[in-house]
């Protein structure tokens, strides 16, 4: 039995909340709070919001292709879904529960603040979020397993993950970052 409370209406929650989350934090601050940098080096909400969106257009379309097959070729299962231990631990990490500084991949990394509108970047991260939430839907009314259907990582390139590995990295990821946000807010407002 498997020990887990990954389904795909716990994806489609996460993502449906990370929308309302993004959106609160977002529109409640003005561009200057929006875009001011606590540290020279570190990331103001824009580019914080910024690194979201890089991080799950680099998963969006590795999840895609590996669904994109006949329908027989796509392992049938029901929820609850797992993630490998190596996953497991790696979801971890990224999740808000790790308070240690994790550097950022070079394909992560967001759009200089200078250079961003925070309406584009919060329509690009709930665009990303949209999508995320149709893949889910189709694959929960397909009833497809997201524990066997694989896809390429995006960071370790040989090492394939699973997709409901996939979703919960990008949701634990998405939370760390909220909580940042949250801190910048409190900080400048």
């Amino acid at each position: 039995m498997k020990n887990s409370e990954y389904t795909y209406d716990y994806f489609l929650k996460a993502f449906e909340q990370a929308k309302q989350t993004a959106t609160d934090l977002s529109e409640s601050v003005n561009e200057e709070v929006f875009l001011r940098k606590p540290h020279e080096d570190k990331w103001c909400m824009g580019e914080i919001l910024s690194h979201l969106v890089e991080a799950g257009n680099e998963y969006l379309p590795q999840i895609k292709k590996a669904l994109d097959k006949p329908d027989n070729k796509l392992s049938k299962g029901k929820p609850p879904f797992t993630p490998n231990f190596v996953f497991r631990w790696f979801i971890g990490q990224v999740s808000p529960e790790n308070r240690r500084k994790l550097p950022t991949v070079s394909a992560f990394e967001p759009v200089q603040g200078t250079k961003m509108n925070s309406l584009e970047v919060l329509s690009d991260f709930l665009k990303l979020q949209d999508q995320f939430i149709h893949i889910l839907k189709k694959a929960k009314l397909e009833g497809l397993d997201l524990d066997r259907i694989k896809a390429r990582n995006p960071i370790i390139k040989i090492v394939p993950m699973s997709l409901s590995a996939c979703f919960r990295v990008q949701e634990a990821h998405q939370r760390r970052h909220f909580e940042k946000m949250r801190e910048l807010k409190e900080r400048f407002s």
